[in-house]
C-alpha cells in the first residue's frame, strides 16, 4: 500500500534536536547563551529515566505451554466439547440482522482485515483531510524560500508642464516674461535580490529625455540624460548573518515536517481504528450467534415440554420455557441492532464509496483472531516508540522552532547598524546613444557610502522579548517530556493489555470447556430422567446462558488481544510498517518520486 505525500525527504531523530540544542545558530557577535549547554541533557535524559528501570537484556515473554487442569481433565472429550454450544462461523454470512431501513434486501461483502486497512488508508476523510493540511505547509514552505527571490522592477511616466517663468527687466520700463513648456519621458528598470546575510543588492538603469521651450536657452534640447546605479545595503549587527534571515524558512520547514508527522499520526490512528471497528465487528456478529444458538435450544425445550405437558411437565414449567425462550429473542434483536451500527461504523470509517453509509451493505469479517504469544520486549518497544512516535517527532520539531526563535530574539537585541554604499555613473548627450557612451566613459561617478544607528534606550522590549523566547524553549523541552511520558505510558499499557488478554483467552477457552462439559453432563442425565422437575428446568436454562456467555468472553479476549495488539503498534508507531503502508514523497517542483517512508 502505497500512500503519496507532496512534500520534500526529511529525516528527524533524537540526534537532530541534540545537534541543534549543542551546536545551535547564534550570532556570530554573540556568546552562546548561559542555559544552551544544560538544554541538551535535558531533552536526552527524559527516555534515560523513563527506561532507567528496565533491564537492558530483557527475557521475551513466553506462553505457558503446560495445560490448565479442565484442560488436562477433558482433553479425551476435548473436540465434541468444542462442539457443544455457539460455534466461531468464518465471517458467519448469512446472519438474519433483521429488516432494513429501506425495506429492501440485504447484500453482503466479504473482506479481510488488509482489504478493511487498505480502504481506509485510502478513502478515510480525516486522512484526506490531514493530506491536504500537509500540503497547505508544503505550499508555505515554498512561499517563505521565495524571500530571496530576485525582483525586477521598471518604471515609466511623461509628465507635460507648462509654467510661467519670473520675468528679467530689460530696463526703460521692459520687462521680459517667459513661460517653461517641457515634454519629459523618464524610464528606469533594474533588478533588487534579498541577500541570506540581511544585505540587499540592487541593480539598475534610468534615462530621461527632455524637451525644453524656448529651446534656445537650452542645450542639448531635448536632452538625454542616463544614468547606471548599483547598491548594497548590510546590515552589520541586528538581522546580520544567515541563522537570522533564514529563519522564517526553517520555521516553515519545521511546520512542514510537523504537517507530515500530524499525518502520519492520523494515518496510524485510521489503521488502529479500521483494525478495532473490523474485530468490534466480527465480536458483534458472534455474539449474534450465541444469542441465536439461545433462542434455538430454548426453543427446542420449549416443545419438550409443549408435548410432555399431558404427562409429567407442569403448566409453570411451560410458561417459564416459554418467557425464556421470548427472553431470548429479545436478546436476539439487541444482537441485530449492535451488528448494525458496528457495520456502519466500521463503513463510516473505510469511507469506501462502493460501501457508503447510508446503503444497507452488511461486511462480512472473514479474518480469525490472531492468538499466538506477541513477543515484545518492553524496553525496546519505548525506545522505538521515541524514536518514531509522530507526537515525539512533533515535540523535537518544537524544540527546534522554538530554537530559533531564541536566536532571532538574541539578534534583536544588538543595535540597529546598517552599512550602505551606492555607486552611479551618469551621461548626457542630444541623443540616446551618446548619452550611454558618457556613461561608459566613468567621467561623471557619485559615491555614496553611509551608516544608520539605532538603539533603543533600555532595550527592554528587546530583551522581554529574549526572555519570552527562552521560556518559550523551556516550555517546549517540556513538551517533549511529556511526549516521550506519554509514548512510554501508551506502550505500557498496550503491552499490559498484550499480556492480560492473551492469558484471558487460555482462562476463558477453559472456562468454555467446564461450561460445555456441564451442559453435556446435564444432557445425559435428561435421557434418563424419568420426569423433569422445576429446579432441572431452570439448571438447563442457566447452563444454557453459561456456555452462551462463556464463548462470548473467549471470542472478547480474543478480539480484546488483537485490539490491544493494533494498538501497542500505533504507541510504537510502527502500524504503517506493520502492515506494509509507505509513504510515497513526491517533490512537487518536479512532480518526482524522490524517497519513500
Amino acid at each position: 500500500m502505497v500512500l503519496r505525500s507532496t512534500r520534500r525527504p526529511f529525516v528527524i531523530g533524537q540526534s537532530l534536536v541534540t545537534a541543534v540544542l549543542l551546536a545551535g545558530c547564534s550570532s556570530p557577535f554573540k556568546p552562546h547563551d548561559g542555559d544552551r549547554a544544560t538544554l541538551g541533557p535535558a531533552v536526552t535524559s527524559a527516555l534515560e529515566r523513563e527506561i532507567a528501570q528496565l533491564p537492558s537484556q530483557a527475557l521475551p515473554m513466553k506462553p505457558d505451554s503446560e495445560p490448565s487442569d479442565v484442560e488436562r481433565t477433558l482433553a479425551a472429550r476435548r473436540d465434541e466439547l468444542q462442539k457443544i454450544g455457539p460455534q466461531w462461523t468464518t465471517g458467519g454470512a448469512g446472519l438474519n440482522l433483521g429488516p432494513t431501513l429501506d425495506g429492501q434486501s440485504r447484500p453482503e461483502v466479504q473482506l479481510d482485515l488488509k482489504a478493511v486497512i487498505q480502504r481506509a488508508v485510502r478513502n478515510n476523510l480525516a486522512v484526506q483531510a490531514a493530506r491536504i493540511d500537509e500540503s497547505i505547509t508544503d505550499a508555505q514552505l515554498a512561499r517563505a524560500e521565495a524571500i530571496f527571490d530576485a525582483t525586477l522592477f521598471a518604471d515609466t511616466s511623461f509628465v507635460r508642464a507648462t509654467q510661467p517663468q519670473v520675468g528679467t527687466n530689460l530696463g526703460n520700463g521692459t520687462v521680459l516674461n517667459s513661460v517653461r513648456d517641457s515634454r519629459d519621458w523618464a524610464f528606469s528598470t533594474g533588478l533588487q535580490k534579498p541577500l541570506v546575510t540581511g544585505g540587499r543588492f540592487d541593480v539598475g538603469t534610468s534615462m530621461t529625455r527632455s524637451k525644453r521651450s524656448p529651446n534656445d536657452l537650452y542645450s542639448p534640447d531635448p536632452a538625454w540624460a542616463t544614468a547606471v546605479n548599483l547598491g548594497y545595503t548590510q546590515p552589520l549587527l541586528r538581522g546580520f548573518g544567515t541563522d537570522v534571515n533564514m529563519a522564517q524558512i526553517y520555521i516553515a520547514r519545521n511546520t512542514d515536517r510537523t504537517a507530515f508527522e500530524q499525518m502520519r499520526a492520523q494515518l496510524l490512528q485510521t489503521v488502529d481504528n479500521a483494525e478495532t471497528a473490523y474485530w468490534r465487528l466480527a465480536f458483534a456478529r458472534q455474539t449474534l450467534v450465541s444469542a441465536e444458538w439461545l433462542v434455538q435450544v430454548g426453543t427446542e425445550s420449549r416443545d419438550v415440554l409443549a408435548r410432555r405437558r399431558e404427562f409429567d411437565a407442569t403448566l409453570a414449567q411451560y410458561a417459564n420455557a416459554v418467557a425464556t425462550v421470548e427472553q431470548r429473542k429479545a436478546s436476539v434483536l439487541t444482537a441485530q441492532r449492535s451488528v448494525n451500527i458496528a457495520n456502519n461504523t466500521l463503513k463510516a470509517l473505510i469511507n469506501d464509496p462502493d460501501l457508503p453509509v447510508g446503503g444497507e451493505v452488511s461486511i462480512v469479517p472473514i479474518d480469525i483472531p490472531f492468538e499466538a504469544m506477541l513477543q515484545q520486549d518492553l524496553r525496546q518497544a519505548i525506545i522505538v516508540a521515541a524514536e518514531k512516535s509522530p507526537q515525539v517527532a512533533q515535540s523535537l520539531l518544537a524544540i527546534d522552532t522554538a530554537s530559533i526563535g531564541v536566536t532571532v530574539a538574541d539578534n534583536g537585541r544588538l543595535p540597529q547598524l546598517d552599512l550602505e554604499g551606492r555607486l552611479a555613473w551618469f551621461g548626457l548627450d542630444g541623443n540616446f546613444g551618446d548619452a550611454y557612451s558618457d556613461v561608459t566613459s566613468g567621467d561623471f561617478v557619485e559615491y555614496i557610502v553611509g551608516a544608520r544607528f539605532s538603539q533603543a534606550i533600555g532595550n527592554r522590549a528587546a530583551e522581554a522579548t529574549y526572555r519570552e523566547a527562552r521560556l518559550a524553549r523551556s516550555k517546549s523541552v517540556i513538551g517533549y517530556r511529556a511526549a516521550i511520558q506519554q509514548a512510554v505510558l501508551e506502550v505500557k499499557n498496550a503491552s499490559q493489555e498484550v499480556v492480560t488478554n492473551h492469558a484471558l483467552i487460555r482462562q476463558n477457552r477453559s472456562f468454555r470447556l467446564a461450561q460445555a462439559e456441564n451442559l453435556r453432563a446435564l444432557l445425559v442425565s435428561e435421557k434418563t430422567l424419568a420426569a423433569l422437575t422445576p429446579e432441572f428446568l431452570q439448571l438447563k436454562f442457566q447452563l444454557q446462558d453459561t456456555l452462551a456467555r462463556a464463548e462470548i468472553q473467549l471470542v472478547g479476549s480474543l478480539v480484546d488481544y488483537n485490539v490491544a495488539i493494533s494498538s501497542l503498534h500505533r504507541a510504537m508507531g510502527v502500524g504503517l510498517d506493520i502492515n506494509q503502508i509507505e509513504i510515497e514523497v513526491v517533490d512537487p517542483r518536479t512532480s518526482k518520486n524522490v524517497a519513500s517512508r
